[in-house]
Protein backbone atom coordinates (compact mmCIF):
# COMPACT_ATOMS: atom_id res chain seq x y z
CA UNK A 1 0.00 0.00 0.00
CA UNK A 2 1.30 3.47 -0.97
CA UNK A 3 0.51 6.47 1.24
CA UNK A 4 0.73 10.19 0.36
CA UNK A 5 3.88 11.68 1.94
CA UNK A 6 2.02 13.79 4.51
CA UNK A 7 -0.22 10.90 5.56
CA UNK A 8 2.79 8.56 5.78
CA UNK A 9 4.61 10.97 8.09
CA UNK A 10 1.54 11.09 10.34
CA UNK A 11 1.39 7.29 10.42
CA UNK A 12 5.04 7.11 11.45
CA UNK A 13 4.57 9.75 14.15
CA UNK A 14 1.58 7.89 15.57
CA UNK A 15 3.56 4.66 15.54
CA UNK A 16 6.45 6.24 17.43
CA UNK A 17 4.08 7.80 19.96
CA UNK A 18 2.36 4.47 20.51
CA UNK A 19 5.69 2.71 21.08
CA UNK A 20 6.57 5.19 23.82
CA UNK A 21 3.24 4.60 25.59
CA UNK A 22 3.15 0.80 25.56
CA UNK A 23 3.18 -0.72 29.05
CA UNK A 24 2.14 -4.37 28.66
CA UNK A 25 4.57 -7.03 27.48
CA UNK A 26 4.17 -10.23 25.50
CA UNK A 27 6.81 -12.94 25.85
CA UNK A 28 7.72 -14.95 22.77
CA UNK A 29 10.16 -17.86 22.97
CA UNK A 30 12.34 -18.08 19.87
CA UNK A 31 13.73 -21.61 19.71
CA UNK A 32 16.77 -21.44 17.44
CA UNK A 33 20.02 -23.12 16.56
CA UNK A 34 22.18 -20.08 15.74
CA UNK A 35 21.60 -18.17 18.95
CA UNK A 36 25.26 -17.29 19.51
CA UNK A 37 25.30 -15.12 16.39
CA UNK A 38 23.65 -11.79 17.10
CA UNK A 39 22.21 -11.16 13.63
CA UNK A 40 21.17 -14.71 12.74
CA UNK A 41 17.49 -14.01 13.33
CA UNK A 42 17.48 -10.26 12.62
CA UNK A 43 14.56 -10.36 10.16
CA UNK A 44 12.57 -12.71 12.41
CA UNK A 45 13.04 -10.49 15.45
CA UNK A 46 12.09 -7.37 13.49
CA UNK A 47 8.92 -9.10 12.27
CA UNK A 48 8.05 -9.99 15.87
CA UNK A 49 8.58 -6.37 16.92
CA UNK A 50 6.40 -5.10 14.08
CA UNK A 51 3.61 -7.45 15.16
CA UNK A 52 3.99 -6.67 18.86
CA UNK A 53 3.73 -2.95 18.18
CA UNK A 54 0.59 -3.51 16.11
CA UNK A 55 -1.13 -5.26 19.04
CA UNK A 56 0.04 -2.68 21.58
CA UNK A 57 2.54 -4.90 23.33
CA UNK A 58 6.23 -4.53 24.05
CA UNK A 59 8.07 -7.60 22.82
CA UNK A 60 9.80 -9.61 25.53
CA UNK A 61 11.99 -11.98 23.55
CA UNK A 62 13.20 -15.20 25.18
CA UNK A 63 15.86 -16.72 22.93
CA UNK A 64 16.34 -20.43 23.60
CA UNK A 65 19.14 -22.59 22.23
CA UNK A 66 17.30 -25.57 20.75
CA UNK A 67 19.91 -28.10 21.88
CA UNK A 68 19.25 -27.09 25.49
CA UNK A 69 15.74 -28.57 25.23
CA UNK A 70 17.05 -31.99 24.26
CA UNK A 71 17.16 -34.90 26.69
CA UNK A 72 20.90 -35.46 26.44
CA UNK A 73 21.46 -31.96 27.84
CA UNK A 74 20.07 -33.18 31.18
CA UNK A 75 23.26 -35.20 31.56
CA UNK A 76 25.76 -32.83 29.95
CA UNK A 77 24.43 -29.50 31.20
CA UNK A 78 21.39 -29.86 33.51
CA UNK A 79 21.33 -26.17 34.44
CA UNK A 80 20.97 -25.07 30.81
CA UNK A 81 18.32 -27.74 30.25
CA UNK A 82 16.11 -26.59 33.12
CA UNK A 83 16.61 -22.90 32.35
CA UNK A 84 15.63 -23.47 28.73
CA UNK A 85 12.45 -25.35 29.67
CA UNK A 86 11.58 -22.71 32.24
CA UNK A 87 11.78 -20.02 29.55
CA UNK A 88 9.69 -22.10 27.17
CA UNK A 89 6.99 -22.83 29.73
CA UNK A 90 6.71 -19.19 30.83
CA UNK A 91 6.40 -17.78 27.30
CA UNK A 92 3.08 -16.55 25.92
CA UNK A 93 3.88 -17.90 22.46
CA UNK A 94 6.52 -19.97 20.66
CA UNK A 95 8.32 -19.37 17.38
CA UNK A 96 10.48 -21.97 15.65
CA UNK A 97 12.31 -20.31 12.72
CA UNK A 98 14.16 -21.75 9.76
CA UNK A 99 17.52 -23.46 9.69
CA UNK A 100 19.60 -26.18 8.07
CA UNK A 101 21.27 -29.30 9.39
CA UNK A 102 20.66 -31.74 12.21
CA UNK A 103 21.85 -29.71 15.20
CA UNK A 104 19.04 -28.71 17.54
CA UNK A 105 16.27 -30.33 15.51
CA UNK A 106 15.16 -32.63 18.33
CA UNK A 107 14.94 -29.60 20.61
CA UNK A 108 12.74 -27.84 18.09
CA UNK A 109 10.58 -30.94 17.83
CA UNK A 110 10.23 -30.93 21.64
CA UNK A 111 9.15 -27.27 21.55
CA UNK A 112 6.54 -28.00 18.87
CA UNK A 113 5.22 -30.92 20.93
CA UNK A 114 4.93 -28.80 24.06
CA UNK A 115 3.07 -26.06 22.17
CA UNK A 116 0.66 -28.56 20.64
CA UNK A 117 -0.09 -30.42 23.83
CA UNK A 118 -0.42 -27.33 26.02
CA UNK A 119 -2.50 -25.19 23.65
CA UNK A 120 0.31 -22.62 23.43
CA UNK A 121 0.32 -20.34 20.36
CA UNK A 122 2.92 -21.59 17.90
CA UNK A 123 4.36 -20.32 14.64
CA UNK A 124 6.71 -22.48 12.64
CA UNK A 125 8.67 -21.00 9.73
CA UNK A 126 10.32 -23.20 7.10
CA UNK A 127 12.10 -25.77 9.31
CA UNK A 128 9.49 -24.86 11.93
CA UNK A 129 6.84 -26.40 9.65
CA UNK A 130 8.95 -29.48 9.09
CA UNK A 131 9.61 -30.17 12.77
CA UNK A 132 5.89 -29.72 13.55
CA UNK A 133 5.16 -32.31 10.86
CA UNK A 134 7.74 -34.75 12.24
CA UNK A 135 6.46 -34.31 15.81
CA UNK A 136 2.84 -34.95 14.80
CA UNK A 137 3.81 -38.01 12.78
CA UNK A 138 5.72 -39.50 15.71
CA UNK A 139 3.28 -38.78 18.51
CA UNK A 140 -0.15 -38.78 16.84
CA UNK A 141 0.22 -40.94 13.73
CA UNK A 142 2.33 -43.56 15.50
CA UNK A 143 5.33 -43.26 13.17
CA UNK A 144 7.95 -43.45 15.90
CA UNK A 145 10.87 -43.16 13.51
CA UNK A 146 9.40 -40.39 11.33
CA UNK A 147 11.97 -37.85 10.22
CA UNK A 148 13.23 -35.65 7.44
CA UNK A 149 15.57 -37.23 4.92
CA UNK A 150 17.86 -34.28 5.64
CA UNK A 151 18.33 -35.57 9.19
CA UNK A 152 18.02 -39.31 8.50
CA UNK A 153 18.20 -40.41 4.83
CA UNK A 154 17.21 -43.95 5.86
CA UNK A 155 14.12 -43.11 7.92
CA UNK A 156 11.26 -45.60 7.33
CA UNK A 157 8.77 -42.71 7.49
CA UNK A 158 10.16 -39.84 5.38
CA UNK A 159 7.50 -37.21 6.12
CA UNK A 160 9.87 -34.45 4.94
CA UNK A 161 11.82 -34.98 1.73
CA UNK A 162 14.03 -33.23 -0.80
CA UNK A 163 11.83 -31.78 -3.56
CA UNK A 164 14.31 -29.89 -5.76
CA UNK A 165 13.41 -27.50 -8.53
CA UNK A 166 13.81 -28.55 -12.14
CA UNK A 167 17.28 -27.02 -12.50
CA UNK A 168 20.04 -29.55 -11.75
CA UNK A 169 22.88 -29.00 -9.35
CA UNK A 170 23.89 -29.32 -5.73
CA UNK A 171 23.19 -27.25 -2.65
CA UNK A 172 22.04 -23.75 -3.73
CA UNK A 173 21.16 -24.99 -7.22
CA UNK A 174 18.39 -27.17 -5.84
CA UNK A 175 16.89 -24.65 -3.44
CA UNK A 176 13.46 -23.16 -3.97
CA UNK A 177 14.14 -19.44 -3.86
CA UNK A 178 12.35 -16.14 -4.29
CA UNK A 179 8.74 -15.03 -4.31
CA UNK A 180 6.28 -17.86 -4.99
CA UNK A 181 2.51 -18.10 -4.93
CA UNK A 182 0.58 -19.97 -2.25
CA UNK A 183 -3.06 -20.85 -2.93
CA UNK A 184 -5.45 -21.22 -0.02
CA UNK A 185 -7.47 -24.45 -0.05
CA UNK A 186 -9.93 -23.46 2.68
CA UNK A 187 -11.97 -20.33 3.28
CA UNK A 188 -11.93 -21.22 7.00
CA UNK A 189 -8.16 -20.82 7.26
CA UNK A 190 -7.15 -18.59 10.16
CA UNK A 191 -4.12 -17.36 8.26
CA UNK A 192 -6.21 -16.53 5.20
CA UNK A 193 -8.42 -14.34 7.39
CA UNK A 194 -5.34 -12.53 8.71
CA UNK A 195 -4.29 -11.46 5.22
CA UNK A 196 -6.36 -8.36 4.44
CA UNK A 197 -9.12 -8.95 1.93
CA UNK A 198 -9.39 -12.69 2.64
CA UNK A 199 -7.38 -13.44 -0.55
CA UNK A 200 -7.46 -16.63 -2.57
CA UNK A 201 -3.67 -16.62 -2.75
CA UNK A 202 -0.61 -14.81 -1.39
CA UNK A 203 2.89 -14.29 -2.74
CA UNK A 204 5.65 -14.84 -0.19
CA UNK A 205 9.40 -15.40 -0.35
CA UNK A 206 10.99 -18.83 -0.09
CA UNK A 207 14.41 -20.21 0.78
CA UNK A 208 14.44 -23.95 1.38
CA UNK A 209 15.27 -27.34 -0.06
CA UNK A 210 13.21 -29.87 1.94
CA UNK A 211 9.41 -30.01 2.04
CA UNK A 212 6.54 -32.06 3.45
CA UNK A 213 6.15 -35.37 1.62
CA UNK A 214 2.80 -35.19 -0.26
CA UNK A 215 2.40 -38.98 0.00
CA UNK A 216 1.51 -38.66 3.71
CA UNK A 217 -0.87 -35.69 3.54
CA UNK A 218 -4.11 -37.68 3.83
CA UNK A 219 -2.91 -39.30 7.07
CA UNK A 220 -2.17 -35.93 8.66
CA UNK A 221 -5.42 -34.31 7.60
CA UNK A 222 -7.49 -37.21 8.93
CA UNK A 223 -6.20 -36.22 12.39
CA UNK A 224 -6.76 -32.46 12.03
CA UNK A 225 -3.26 -31.46 10.90
CA UNK A 226 -4.55 -29.53 7.90
CA UNK A 227 -2.51 -28.23 4.99
CA UNK A 228 -4.61 -25.21 4.07
CA UNK A 229 -2.20 -23.68 1.56
CA UNK A 230 -0.47 -25.33 -1.42
CA UNK A 231 1.62 -24.15 -4.32
CA UNK A 232 -0.14 -23.51 -7.63
CA UNK A 233 0.41 -27.12 -8.74
CA UNK A 234 -1.01 -28.48 -5.49
CA UNK A 235 2.08 -30.59 -4.77
CA UNK A 236 3.99 -28.47 -2.26
CA UNK A 237 2.58 -27.93 1.22
CA UNK A 238 2.92 -24.24 2.08
CA UNK A 239 0.68 -23.64 5.14
CA UNK A 240 -0.59 -25.91 7.90
CA UNK A 241 -3.03 -25.22 10.71
CA UNK A 242 -3.92 -27.51 13.58
CA UNK A 243 -7.61 -28.03 14.28
CA UNK A 244 -8.94 -27.11 17.75
CA UNK A 245 -5.90 -25.11 18.81
CA UNK A 246 -5.74 -21.37 19.66
CA UNK A 247 -3.03 -20.80 17.05
CA UNK A 248 -0.84 -23.60 15.79
CA UNK A 249 0.29 -22.42 12.36
CA UNK A 250 3.34 -23.19 10.27
CA UNK A 251 4.47 -22.00 6.86
CA UNK A 252 7.10 -23.20 4.42
CA UNK A 253 7.89 -19.66 3.22
CA UNK A 254 9.61 -16.84 5.12
CA UNK A 255 6.95 -14.20 5.85
CA UNK A 256 9.37 -12.10 7.90
CA UNK A 257 11.06 -10.95 4.67
CA UNK A 258 8.00 -8.88 3.74
CA UNK A 259 7.16 -7.56 7.21
CA UNK A 260 7.18 -3.78 7.68
CA UNK A 261 6.54 -1.57 10.74
CA UNK A 262 3.30 -0.23 9.25
CA UNK A 263 2.35 -3.61 7.75
CA UNK A 264 3.38 -6.49 10.01
CA UNK A 265 3.51 -9.97 8.52
CA UNK A 266 0.12 -11.73 8.99
CA UNK A 267 1.60 -15.02 10.34
CA UNK A 268 3.64 -13.10 12.92
CA UNK A 269 0.71 -10.84 13.71
CA UNK A 270 -1.43 -13.92 14.33
CA UNK A 271 1.14 -15.30 16.75
CA UNK A 272 1.21 -12.07 18.76
CA UNK A 273 -2.57 -11.70 18.70
CA UNK A 274 -3.07 -15.25 19.94
CA UNK A 275 -0.32 -14.87 22.54
CA UNK A 276 -2.08 -11.92 24.15
CA UNK A 277 -5.61 -13.30 23.75
CA UNK A 278 -6.78 -10.95 20.99
CA UNK A 279 -6.90 -13.15 17.90
CA UNK A 280 -10.58 -14.02 17.70
CA UNK A 281 -11.69 -10.50 18.59
CA UNK A 282 -9.41 -9.11 15.90
CA UNK A 283 -10.87 -11.43 13.26
CA UNK A 284 -14.46 -10.82 14.39
CA UNK A 285 -13.92 -7.06 14.02
CA UNK A 286 -12.72 -7.42 10.44
CA UNK A 287 -8.99 -7.32 11.21
CA UNK A 288 -9.20 -4.27 13.43
CA UNK A 289 -7.93 -3.78 16.95
CA UNK A 290 -9.67 -1.88 19.69
CA UNK A 291 -8.58 1.81 19.78
CA UNK A 292 -7.16 1.10 23.24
Amino acid sequence: MTYPARFLLTKWKNLADKYDRIQKKCTIALVGKYTRLEDSYASVIKALRHAALAVNRRLDLAIIEATHLEEETVINDPLSYHEAWKKLCKADGILVPGGFGNQGVEGKIAAAKWARENQKPYLGVCLGLQVATIEFARNILGMNDANSTEMNPDTPHPVVIDMPEHNPGNMGGTMRLGKRRTVFKSDQSVLRKLYNGNPEFVDERHRHRYEVNPSFIHLFEEKGFNFVGHDVEGMRMEIMELKDHPYYVAVQFHPEFLSRPLHPSPPYLGLLLASCGKLQTYIDKGNRLSPR
